[in-house]
Parts: structure tokens; sequence; C-alpha cells
């Protein structure tokens, strides 16, 4: 228990001097504890609580991203064939899209294509910023369903696309 307080007092640290792209601050790492956060599905506008969500299934992924990018759009394609064969083992996932303008556009990206997981907005940045996604174009996270980071791919211009093998090895480790 004081072990959880602890990095619960550290996350708070690490979030209050966290501000985004160019904001500094260590990336995230295995370990870390996801926030309490709750943010409205973009397409529903209902709240939904990330912790809710991630103490209920075995793992969460998550994945922010923007539409502005074409790498993303691609990678939440594929997401979206992960998260049918692993929706209905107790593997939760969240798409967090951190586009200010063009909510309409994110929206018929999301009809467009078929996404059935909630994705949602975070207008003010506050979840992208925690997991410093804004330095990136698409990253994804698996959670453990108490709230501790399992597993991190952090992808950009360098890196080009996401290792889906590892993603789905870091879910079926939680998942079993």
């Amino acid at each position: 228990m004081a072990a959880r307080i602890a990095k619960l007092l550290l996350l708070v640290a690490l979030i209050s001097g966290c501000a985004g792209s160019g904001g500094g601050g260590e990336r995230i790492q295995k370990g870390m504890v996801v926030p309490q956060f709750a943010l409205a599905d973009i397409m529903t506008r209902e709240n939904v609580s990330g912790i809710k969500t991630i103490q209920s299934n075995h793992a969460t992924v998550i994945t922010v991203w923007s539409l502005a990018c074409p790498d993303c759009r691609e990678a939440m394609q594929a997401v979206q064939s992960v998260y049918e064969a692993y929706q209905p083992k107790s593997v939760a996932f969240l798409g967090v899209n951190f586009d200010i303008e063009n909510v309409q556009g994110v929206r018929a990206f999301i009809k467009g294509e078929g996404i059935e997981f909630p994705v949602l907005w975070d207008p003010r940045r506050q979840v992208t910023r925690f997991f410093r996604a804004l330095d990136y174009t698409f990253s994804v996270f698996v959670v453990d369903r108490d709230g501790d980071v399992q597993y991190v791919q952090l992808v950009n211009e360098l890196t080009h696309e996401p290792d889906y093998e590892a993603v789905l090895a870091a879910v079926r480790k939680l998942a079993t």
C-alpha cells in the first residue's frame, strides 16, 4: 500500500511538471500509474472513466493519436483488428484523440473506418500530456487492472509504424 501511495505521489509530481510537446519531463515508462481521468466519448459524448475501464479488465490498450497524422489513421485501422480479436477476452481498448479542431472529421473517420472501441476526446490534452504523446505520431500503452503501465510503444517519423506483435504479446501476458 505504501508503495502504491508513493507511485501516486510521483505521478502527481510528474503530471504537474509536464507541459506536453517540448515540455520536457521523463518519458512514460513501465510501472508508472495511470491517473484517474474521465473524457467524453467522441461519438456518443458520454463520459467514460478511464480508471473504471482499466479496473474492469485484465488489460487495457490505450492508443493516443491525431487525425492529422496519416500513420495514425492507418494504425487505428490495425488496432481495430486487434480489438476484434481480443475485446471479448477482458481486454478493453480506449483511443484518446487530442485534435482540438476538426472534431467532425475525427467522427467521420471513426464512423467511416468502423472503429468500434471508444475513442475519447482530450481537447485540453490532459491525458495526452500524461502519456507524453504530443511528441509522437502514434502511441500505444498496455495497462494492467491496477492501472500500472505494462507496455509502452511510442511511434514517430523515425520508427514509422507500431510493432503490433509486441503489443499483442503484452496483451496476451495480461489477458491470460
